[in-house]
């Protein structure tokens, strides 16, 4: 990866932690910071300007786009439970866990052999009391050679970023609207047929290998997705 755009995903990490509010340090303080070229941090926050991110005021400086919704899921961002969702209380039930053998379709997708092993779980996300995201999920144990309930119940990323030492890097994502089946609609305490958003995911770490592919059910009456457009 590029080393502007390391810094911008740093830039990014800072502004989504709260480190950096309102308004990014001065170009002469992020020299400091990131001990990187000029042009570097030009090219970083150039970047961050182009995904609506931050905004220029000559003679005032660089600043942070405010989203007026706090509980607007962010696309952009790969996490599926923001860090605006934290006053809210979140739980996490691991409805199935176990390791299985990738069929063809897998397989294929994760460029391994068929039958080679990969880690299969169901997740329902509850916030405030009240089911809002159910996850059908297939790891790569290639990549992710451990997958315990423990970390199910906690975070899968910070476990591969923190405990793994591997970085994940970005994802692609296929937003439908579909209705949901029995026991679909009994986990997320909504009638059969119901809509659900759905996202189909791919998610690789930041040397383009692909570890997860999945399936992410959000409730309709609880969910508000929200993404940055620019003028192309």
């Amino acid at each position: 990866m590029a080393i502007y755009k390391k810094v911008a995903e740093n830039i990014k990490q800072k502004i989504n932690t709260g480190e950096y509010v309102e308004k990014l340090p001065t170009e002469d303080d992020l020299l400091k910071e990131f001990e990187v070229s000029r042009n570097t941090i030009r090219s970083a926050v150039n970047m961050l300007v182009d995904q609506a991110i931050l905004y220029r005021v000559q003679g005032s400086g660089v600043y942070i786009r405010e989203i007026e919704r706090e509980d607007a899921i962010n696309l952009s961002l790969i996490k599926s439970v923001p860090n605006s969702f934290d006053h809210h209380k979140i739980e996490t039930k691991v409805l199935n866990h176990e390791l299985i053998e990738a069929d063809q379709d897998l397989a294929n997708q994760f460029k391994v052999p068929v039958g080679s092993p990969v880690y299969q779980f169901e997740r329902l996300r509850v916030k405030d009391g009240k089911p809002f995201l159910l996850e059908y999920c297939y790891y790569n144990k290639k990549v992710i050679p451990y997958l315990g309930r423990e970390i199910l119940e906690a975070s899968v990323f910070e476990y591969i970023e923190k405990d793994l030492n591997k970085k994940i890097g970005f994802a692609d994502r296929y937003i439908t609207a579909e209705k949901v089946n029995k026991e679909e609609a009994e986990l997320l305490e909504v009638s059969i047929g119901d809509p659900a958003l759905v996202n189909n995911e791919k998610i690789f770490l930041a040397n383009g290998e692909l570890f997860s592919i999945s399936r992410v059910l959000h409730h309709y009456l609880l969910t508000e997705m929200y993404v940055s457009a620019i003028n192309d």
